[in-house]
């Protein structure tokens, strides 16, 4: 008999990137032609790029798109 998922929440989100199909073809090449592999490699870079920095710097990634849609609009 088949045994479900244990009540709770998950450990783990799953989040879904699109990514440019230039960019994705070397990530994958790297990760020799294994999508594990890929999603593995993609992880540590996020990983390691959230370590080395701070919440403000993240901050202004977010507001950097839209000052510049404010300036091309006026």
């Amino acid at each position: 008999m088949a045994r479900g998922r244990k009540p709770g929440k998950r450990a783990h989100k799953t989040v879904k990137l699109s990514l440019p199909k230039k960019l994705y073809f070397i990530l994958y090449g790297i990760a020799g032609n294994n999508e594990q592999k890929m999603n593995k490699l993609i992880r540590l870079i996020i990983e390691e790029k959230l370590e080395n920095t701070t919440i403000s710097e993240l901050a202004q990634m977010l507001e950097t798109p839209k000052k510049e849609e404010e300036e091309k609009e006026e």
